[in-house]
């Protein structure tokens, strides 16, 4: 992907913090719920059913000082300051950059990036291409590429260098900046 307007520095996107928004929300419908079935069984019996009651009861017999309500109030501040925080903390980069001013005919006022995935493929195929290699994946992240790799040789710590030195040279020659690192686990097949 590229861009070339004033807004390339939104092409490198972080993902949304739908984790955070996700147990509010279930936290909620969940207490939201509670009270519609309290309240549904007050308007047909008249009273408060004992679910709600007994509770309530032991509740209400406690005092602000008591150790069962400091514990409380301690769980649910350290709950809110950790929804706070995932809320707010930006999440990793899904996307790598491609250093423009490398290439041939190139534009250097653009911007270009590559996803994570694709990453990974890219490293992938190339790995595959290594004699011995007869099954690979391959994950990563912006420092890092992962390749687990399969071999029917006895020769693994070989076919780790070859794989580790080919997908270092692709990632070179496809100008990913910076240069993530690349590690290889080597299994040999079972026969």
């Amino acid at each position: 992907m590229s861009r070339t307007d004033s807004r390339s520095g939104r092409l490198r996107r972080r993902p949304s913090r739908t984790v955070p928004a996700s147990v509010v929300a279930v936290l909620l419908l969940a207490l939201g719920a509670l009270t519609a079935v309290a309240a549904i069984s007050r308007l047909v019996t008249g009273r408060w059913a004992t679910q709600v009651t007994a509770p309530a009861s032991a509740v209400a017999g406690l005092t602000w000082g008591s150790v069962a309500m400091l514990v409380a109030a301690g769980v649910a501040v350290l709950l809110g300051l950790v929804l706070v925080v995932a809320g707010l903390k930006p999440g990793s980069y899904t996307s790598s950059r491609l250093d423009s001013t490398r290439g041939a005919g190139v534009v250097a006022e653009r911007d270009f990036v590559i996803s994570h995935r694709s990453l990974a493929r890219l490293a992938a195929s190339r790995a595959d291409l290594v004699d011995g290699v007869d099954k690979v994946s391959a994950s990563a992240s912006g420092r890092r590429v992962h390749l687990d790799v399969t071999t029917g040789s006895e020769q693994r710590d070989q076919v780790r260098s070859r794989v580790v030195a080919l997908v270092t040279e692709a990632l070179a020659s496809a100008s990913v900046a910076p240069q993530p690192r690349v590690t290889a686990t080597v299994r040999t097949k079972e026969l």
